[in-house]
């Protein structure tokens, strides 16, 4: 709540000591796109071939890297559904994953033959540029911010493409936001619906670049923003140039599409107005190393250079020692090598005093600067093919937030000949935030819920929030070693007056097992998100609410998120239990489906979604 507060409280300008700005250390990274005179890319630079400058002074290079990403699945692939904030974390955060997000912004696309282009435009990309590695998201501007998840379904990108109906110039409310809140006359209302969209626009880019460091892609398909005069009591939310700021902080380009007729074609001249707003999509994309695709006879070679220019780039590293002044600093970079030409964004902008002393204070609050991995933990991250973990959090003792790992063998991939055994048990080690080891020991699978004593089929241990380093030992039934896995888990904060933690999901297969599981609490979850219609599943899922236990309600729903029916939640018996309830798959077709779980007390709201499989 305090950590809130100071954010609030320096947002709407509350003073900062009056002194000269500090210098600060800046770890820079800027994306550059190379290419020969035919605009084929060239993948064989040198790093002493660049030559990088910030405001006209030279500046040394920490790092030169090469990322080549199609998008494409390696031979020994591992392309898992994103059905979890840990998920998205591990995979976006993989080699030759692209990260790509689409904002379908309704309230200023107009109805018909510019709708109908964008919906069959977009389905040419998600079809022939996207490979089964790639991540995207689709957001719509009434989309709630707090949800905003990437994923690997295509259908559910489809489905979201397909029921994109633009609204230009049409003010009628269709649902209760609309009318409580964006109402009034047109021209209050088109000020309205442009700050949502920016919002939007914001929240993507922020969700985008804090997934990994290398290039991040917006498409936001709009036919013109309106860059107005800022309301009162709207000062504290995102502008345009607040989101060009973030986006060349995160290294992420925005690519604005108009999906309307090119004007030449068009029976008449456009307005000055919209000429306007369209300067506004050519700032986005000119300020970002993005393209404007703005009367495009053809609109899906807009988007083959999106994904092209995702796909082969180098990404530079330096360090910036300047003030904090929040002055804007032009970035130049060229290389020696003849008939070579470098596209790369134009700069950044320092962080304003006032943004340096909110970024000192959290640091200072509750995030301890990063240290050396101790021996042990000092090794590259990598993911095993081998095994499926599960993370749940829950809060623990004194503050921190209690750590669940359970893990199951991975199924087998058909035709993959390298697998070298089957794993037995693991030896897992943790070490958290603060640099104290929080686990080490062996964990067994958990080959199903289980009755009865844990037998090591998982390890709980209190951690507190922030990175968590986990490397695990893979061994076979002979204890010998045959793989590893090392990972970074980002751990939420459970501090919050209504709080979710992780659901836990039991399976069970008879109506013995289903009485006895129910009624054990030390049965242990499993790692697995895929059923069969066999099963009847049991979940748990631990809420917070100050005062008491708040209420937890549950809602199956579709793959589409359209809702299915209400699941009876059971309350806990004892202060602190979890909260219970069981879905039974025989009646589910085969396919996606989605819990959406939600706590609320008079002291506010959280909500999460759980995902999973059902198969024959």
């Amino acid at each position: 709540m305090m950590r809130a507060a100071l954010v609030a409280a320096l947002a709407v300008g509350v003073a900062v000591p009056d002194s000269p700005p500090k210098t600060h250390v800046t770890v820079v990274r800027v994306d550059v796109i190379a290419s020969d005179a035919r605009g084929r890319a060239v993948e064989n630079l040198k790093p002493a071939e660049f030559e990088l400058s910030e405001d006209g002074v030279p500046q040394a290079l920490d790092s030169v890297r090469f990322t080549k990403a199609a998008g494409q699945a390696p031979a020994e692939p591992d392309v898992r559904p994103i059905r979890s904030e840990f998920d998205e974390q591990e995979q976006a955060g993989r080699d030759g994953t692209r990260l790509f997000a689409i904002l379908l912004d309704e309230y200023h696309v107009s109805a018909g033959a510019s709708t109908e282009r964008a919906r069959v435009t977009l389905t040419h990309f998600v079809d022939r540029q996207l490979g089964p590695r790639d991540l995207v998201a689709v957001m719509k501007p009434l989309d709630s911010l707090f949800t905003i998840r990437m994923t690997r379904d295509r259908d559910e990108v489809r489905h979201a493409i397909e029921t994109f109906q633009g609204r230009r110039g049409e003010y009628e409310p269709r649902n209760a936001f609309e009318r409580n809140f964006i109402a009034g006359t047109p021209a209050g209302i088109e000020q309205l619906r442009t700050q949502v969209a920016t919002s939007a626009l914001n929240a993507l880019v922020v969700h985008l670049g804090k997934l990994n460091e290398g290039r991040k892609s917006v498409v936001l398909v709009s036919e013109g923003l309106t860059s107005s005069v800022r309301r009162r009591g709207f000062e504290t939310l995102p502008t345009i140039d607040a989101v060009i700021r973030a986006a060349n902080r995160y290294n992420v380009s925005i690519y604005p599409i108009d999906p309307r007729v090119p004007a030449t074609d068009q029976a008449e001249p456009r307005s000055t107005t919209g000429a306007k707003d369209l300067e506004t999509l050519r700032t986005l994309a000119d300020r970002t190393d993005g393209q404007a695709i703005v009367d495009a006879a053809s609109l899906d070679a807009g988007l083959q250079q999106v994904a092209a220019d995702s796909s082969a780039y180098y990404l530079l590293t330096y360090q910036s020692a300047r003030p904090a002044d929040g002055k804007f600093r032009d970035v130049a970079v060229r290389v020696k090598r003849a008939g070579v030409r470098v596209r790369a964004r134009r700069g950044y902008w320092a962080l304003w005093p006032d943004e340096e002393f909110v970024t000192e204070m959290l640091a200072r609050g509750d995030a301890p600067p990063p240290s050396r991995f101790p021996p042990g933990f000092d090794v590259p991250r990598r993911t095993s093919p081998l095994i499926q973990p599960w993370f749940g959090i829950s809060r623990g003792d004194t503050g921190k937030v209690r750590v669940t790992f359970v893990w199951e063998p991975a199924a087998r991939v058909p035709g993959d000949r390298t697998r070298i055994g089957i794993p037995s048990r693991v030896v897992l080690k943790a070490l958290g935030q603060d640099g104290a080891q929080a686990f080490d020991g062996a964990v067994a699978p958990a080959s199903g819920s289980r009755v009865g004593p844990e037998d090591a089929a998982r390890a709980v241990f209190d951690v507190p929030p922030g990175r968590l380093r986990l490397v695990i030992a893979i061994q076979d039934a002979t204890a010998q070693q045959i793989d590893s896995d090392v990972r970074d888990v980002s751990v939420r904060d459970l501090k919050g007056p209504v709080a979710l933690g992780t659901a836990e999901v039991l399976r069970t297969r008879t109506a013995r097992e289903f009485q006895q599981i129910g009624a054990d609490p030390a049965a242990v979850p499993t790692a697995s998100r895929e059923f069969s219609r066999t099963e009847h599943l049991i979940v748990r899922v631990p809420a917070y609410a100050p005062g008491g236990a708040p209420r937890v309600t549950a809602r199956l729903l579709s793959r589409m998120g359209q809702a299915m029916r209400d699941l009876p939640v059971a309350s806990p018996e004892t202060p602190g239990g979890l909260f219970q309830f069981d879905v039974r798959l025989a009646g589910l077709a085969p396919g996606e489906y989605y819990i959406e779980l939600s706590a609320s007390s008079p002291a506010g709201e959280a909500k999460d979604l759980l995902g999973f499989r059902v198969t024959n």
